[in-house]
C-alpha cells in the first residue's frame, strides 16, 4: 500500500499521521496534485471529526470545498459535513 489513496488508509488506520498524509499528497501532475489535496483535506476533515477536533475539522472542510472539483465525490460530502455542523456554506 504506497500508492495514494494509500496514505488515507494508514491515517485512518492510526499508521499515518494528518500532516505526513498531506505531504504525500503532493504530486508533480498539478492536476493530480489538486486532486490528491482535495482528497486529502476532506478525509483528514473526517478523522478530525472524529477525534472531536471540530475546529479543525471546519477548517479543512471548507478547504475541501474550495479546492475540489464539484464532480468530486468529496465536494458533495463537504458540503454536507458543513450542513451538518450547521455551518452551510
Amino acid at each position: 500500500m504506497t500508492k495514494w489513496p494509500a496514505p488515507l488508509v494508514r491515517m485512518l488506520l492510526g499508521e499515518q499521521t494528518p500532516e505526513a498524509v498531506l505531504a504525500l499528497a503532493d504530486n508533480p501532475d498539478a492536476t493530480k496534485k489538486s486532486e490528491q489535496v482535495c482528497e486529502a483535506n476532506f478525509y483528514i476533515a473526517e478523522f478530525q471529526r472524529m477525534q472531536h477536533h471540530d475546529e479543525e475539522a471546519l477548517r479543512l472542510y471548507r478547504l475541501a470545498l474550495s479546492g475540489c472539483p464539484h464532480d468530486f465525490i468529496e465536494y458533495t460530502a463537504a458540503t454536507n459535513a458543513l450542513r451538518v455542523m450547521g455551518k452551510a456554506p
